[in-house]
């Protein structure tokens, strides 16, 4: 049983924040590109901005951000070894850079989604978010595979 307290969640959570912000650094100008097949296929495109937003996007619990940060080492580790759950529609009125979100889920620690958006002016994905399965079940029921 983990023993860790909230407190060691948040530091451990923020001293890898810095890690992946530091990776983010080398991305500068020189974005990650690849293609990966995982149900769909996907051309991805990861910037620093990219990487800034998903650590920079935190929920309540501390272990859970700190999965979510280690986590966004390695986006294409990730969905190499993700479930796709399905895809959704933009909501209306918002990510107007967007033509829809694609989700892969992967037990590590915790369950966890990755929430790609696909580019409306393109065919690239890029990676939005790291969610939990509460902020995941707003979109879950508009979710088509």
């Amino acid at each position: 049983m983990d023993k860790r307290t909230e407190e060691e969640y948040y530091k451990e959570s923020k001293r890898i924040r810095e890690e992946v912000l530091k990776l983010a650094e080398l991305l500068k100008g020189h974005p990650l590109h690849f293609v990966i097949t995982n149900e769909i296929t996907m051309r991805v495109e990861i910037t620093k901005t990219d990487l800034k937003t998903i650590v920079s996007k935190n929920v309540g619990d501390n272990k859970f951000n700190a999965i979510k940060n280690a986590l966004a080492k390695d986006i294409p580790g990730y969905l190499a070894k993700a479930t796709y759950l399905g895809w959704r529609p933009v909501a209306e009125g918002k990510h107007f850079e967007s033509a829809y979100f694609a989700y892969f889920s992967r037990e590590l620690g915790c369950r966890t989604i990755l929430c790609m958006r696909r580019l409306e002016d393109g065919d690239v994905f890029k990676p939005y978010a790291i969610i939990n399965d509460h902020t995941f079940a707003a979109a879950e029921p508009e979710l088509r595979k």
